[in-house]
């Protein structure tokens, strides 16, 4: 499978995705969510939010004639490297694959705390995917920090906690 990271009008992500998805039959496009859990008047409630603005991720069996996307609404620009090269590679292709495995749908991960140690055991964080930076058990958030177009991010995602006995 190989993957590309378009460049489009933040907030129009989903549309863009759902757009490219529908006129190319061969490709698949996806609009990273992450799934938060947010406590409003005593329940826990959970809520989608755009896991990086601006960004479609488009994968494909085969390599694709971008000129037939460059009409989509929202587009901006084909992610690329200083080389010739358009396809994701390295980190930034494994980071791709790990969204491809998740349906676009990070949703909560379990963690399992002893001390100051954290282990995740279910959920999109089982892949090793990151660095936890950061454990918020009260409001259920997790910091991770990776790399993803040659720069350190750190996204916060839905994270409930199991304690140790």
């Amino acid at each position: 499978m190989k993957s590309w990271c378009i460049f489009c009008r933040t907030g129009s992500e989903k549309v863009t995705a759902q757009f490219i998805a529908e006129s190319h039959d061969n490709i698949k496009a996806i609009a990273p969510v992450r799934v938060l859990q947010e406590k409003r008047k005593g329940r826990w409630l959970y809520k989608e939010q755009v896991l990086f603005p601006g960004y479609v991720f488009i994968y494909a069996k085969y390599d694709i004639d971008f000129e037939k996307i460059k009409g989509v609404p929202g587009f901006y620009k084909l992610l690329g490297y200083d080389t010739i090269f358009r396809e994701l590679q390295g980190s930034d292709y494994k980071y791709s694959m790990w969204i491809y495995k998740h349906q676009g749908s990070l949703e909560t991960s379990k963690v399992l705390t002893i001390g100051s140690t954290v282990k995740i055991i279910e959920g999109p964080l089982l892949d090793g995917l990151g660095k936890i930076v950061k454990l918020d058990k009260h409001k259920r958030r997790i910091w991770v920090e990776f790399e993803f177009d040659g720069q350190l991010r750190t996204v916060s995602l839905s994270a409930e906690c199991v304690e140790s006995k």
